[in-house]
């Protein structure tokens, strides 16, 4: 079994701790249930728009996650139209005149930062398990923090890997809005598994730290992804993913950007 040394971080470690009790006044089955139904609606409350988003991506050949080298930093404009997410390169290393030819081919890319990572966790046939942490103060405003857990025989969270498609189970901690639910942060790791490369097991795998915040788009405010970081192995290469989420702003028919085939589903 391939070793994860790098992912056994706090909240991992935390995830394996025993169960408690939430406090009084927390009904905890209410609390999930809201947390759910603001996670499968999260979608259709959102309204088309535009955004900048700012990535970093970085590779560690000696899997301790100590020696980190720059990849490629690239700018794009993200749209999310029709619940669908399009990207579109805008910059790469601070460049714009083909952009595409900066981008280092065969390493991890995010997605799905807008909507999927939540389904992954709340949707009812992946039947995850929820159990108390801690209450915490997060942007003024009580947040609840659990534990959860899918395993691999419900999963519907998957990894591709040249032609392998890998269905990972997974764990971590969701934080979420002690009033209405709404899911503030996701902190996702997947369990170990691998796959096989000249006769040798490769590990792979993703962690994600996923954080929301208010944003306003048309003057209406949303809770929007503000910054993620995700990690991946294949083997002993890790690829770390730092992105930052700016400037909101609301699309329709007249907007001056337009995503065509050729641009990037998310």
């Amino acid at each position: 079994m391939p070793k994860y040394a790098l992912f056994l971080t706090p909240f991992v470690l935390l995830a394996q701790s025993a169960t408690t009790a939430p406090p009084a006044g927390i009904d905890q089955s209410a609390l999930v249930a809201r947390m759910r139904d603001a996670a499968l609606n999260y979608a259709d409350r959102l309204q088309d728009f535009l955004c900048t988003e700012f990535m970093t991506r970085t590779l560690d050949t000696s899997g301790t996650g100590k020696h980190w080298k720059l990849l490629e930093t690239q700018e794009l404009e993200l749209g999310y139209i029709a619940h669908k997410e399009r990207s579109r390169l805008l910059k790469a290393n601070g460049k714009d005149r083909d952009p595409e030819k900066s981008v280092k081919p065969g390493h991890w890319t995010p997605g799905g930062e807008f909507g999927s990572s939540l389904l992954y966790i709340f949707a009812p046939k992946v039947a995850a398990q929820f159990d108390w942490d801690h209450e915490e103060s997060s942007a003024g405003m009580r947040a609840c923090v659990f534990r959860y857990r899918v395993a691999v025989a419900t999963s519907e969270y998957v990894i591709n890997a040249d032609r392998d498609h890998v269905k990972m189970a997974h764990h971590g901690f969701v934080t979420a809005d002690c009033e209405t639910g709404a899911v503030l942060r996701i902190q996702m790791e997947t369990e170990p598994a691998s796959v096989k490369r000249g006769g040798h097991d490769l590990a792979i795998g993703m962690q994600l730290d996923l954080r929301y915040a208010p944003a306003s788009i048309g003057g209406h405010e949303f809770l929007l992804p503000q910054q993620a970081v995700e990690i991946a192995p294949f083997g002993k290469t890790l690829t770390k993913v730092e992105m930052q989420f700016r400037d909101y702003r609301k699309y329709d028919s007249s907007s001056n950007i337009t995503f065509d085939d050729g641009d990037n589903p998310r």
